[in-house]
């Protein structure tokens, strides 16, 4: 698209999935010993699952649950201010257009330095991600400075009134199809980083009951490094990315880019959203009958393997992803002023999942040569 994004994480990432243009390596962000501190200071926390949260009071909210988790904070945020400063003057940030804050999340807890920015000119963009929004809530400091809020999941939709839907922006062109396998056991790939949100037991479960009576293998991919993961994946015949009320994630879409057909459970709300759609829709009770009919046929396999990589190119095309949020942020595709920031406006084509520590962006236009 032409345009110059810059991104920035507050801690290092899991091993292969560094693509952030700084690294900041704040103290106190995560790691074991932070991760003790939070539970003696924090009285409550809602533990992530496969099922949808339900909040009648209104957009969950975060707030600190103790004076001395409020005290650690501010500490943690003065700690923090002059090394994020010193990294945002290298870059000169205040040319930049958009800042784009994933998660809802500032560089510091206060929203001080967003909140400057924001007053310098900068247009704001909030981008909510996996879990944050179900299990901790917006944290109102940054939050309340968006000129633009969206989210790529979308039961957060049922929890903020008003926030826009988007499919995550995610490249095809890593994901090779793989060569077409005329004999042997059906391999059926599942993936989770938490088995506890995946419906993993379940799905394990079903596929020892299918092992039963079919010739197929599990193949648990589980714990491993980036590459070796999707190596693995691209061996399998079919997917089953997750069941539960939360619908399908990237693991999912990774499969599909490889043309292997893939299962998930769609809730009949997000199934309307999705449109006609070709995952293979099971649930906790049917997954071994909703199954069956692809394990007999590989003609059948063949076809919604095709048919899942075209929906995806479609859909989730990075490209189009972006020039969606640009155009509800005032940027349309012909104002010359057009300057993306983040994950969704990664020039390199590269697909960004959300793998790395807390991330921030911003955007500025470059020029290009053709």
């Amino acid at each position: 698209m032409g345009h110059e994004s810059y991104l920035w994480t507050q801690y290092p990432s899991r091993p292969g999935f560094r693509d952030e243009d700084l690294c900041l390596h704040l103290p106190f962000a995560s790691g074991s010993a932070t991760r003790y501190i939070r539970s003696l200071v924090r009285e409550k926390s809602i533990r992530p699952s496969y099922f949808r949260r339900v909040d009648t009071a209104g957009i969950p909210e975060w707030k600190p649950s103790h004076p001395v988790e409020a005290l650690l904070l501010r500490l943690r945020d003065s700690l923090w201010e002059p090394a994020v400063r010193k990294a945002l003057e290298k870059i000169n940030i205040r040319s930049f257009d958009i800042l784009f804050l994933d998660g809802g999340m500032d560089f510091l807890r206060s929203g001080r330095i967003a909140g400057e920015l924001k007053s310098a000119g900068l247009k704001c963009a909030v981008g909510y991600f996996g879990s944050d929004l179900r299990t901790r809530g917006v944290i109102r400091a940054a939050d309340c400075l968006a000129d633009y809020r969206f989210t790529v999941e979308y039961d957060h939709t049922l929890l903020y009134p008003g926030i826009d839907f988007h499919f995550f922006p995610f490249a095809l062109p890593g994901f090779p199809l793989p060569a077409p396998r005329t004999s042997g056991r059906v391999r059926i790939g599942h993936s989770p980083t938490n088995r506890r949100i995946k419906g993993s037991d379940e799905i394990i479960a079903a596929v020892q009951e299918l092992q039963r009576h079919y010739p197929v293998e599990m193949v648990l991919i589980e714990g491993l490094p980036k590459q070796e993961a999707l190596s693995l994946k691209k061996s399998c015949d079919l997917f089953i990315d997750a069941i539960g009320e939360l619908g399908y994630g990237i693991s999912g879409l990774e499969a599909m880019a490889m043309g292997i057909p893939t299962a998930a459970e769609i809730l009949p709300d997000f199934e309307k959203r999705l449109g006609d759609h070709p995952f293979i829709n099971l649930s906790r009770g049917s997954i071994v009958q909703d199954l069956i009919p692809f394990i007999a046929s590989a003609g059948l396999r063949r076809e919604r393997g095709e048919r899942s990589r075209r929906w995806v190119l479609e859909h989730h095309d990075p490209v189009r992803v972006a020039e969606a949020i640009l155009e509800k942020m005032g940027f349309s595709s012909g104002n010359r002023r057009i300057r993306p920031s983040g994950r969704q406006a990664d020039s390199s084509g590269e697909n960004t999942a959300p793998q790395r520590g807390n991330g921030m962006g911003a955007g500025r236009r470059k020029r290009v040569t053709a």
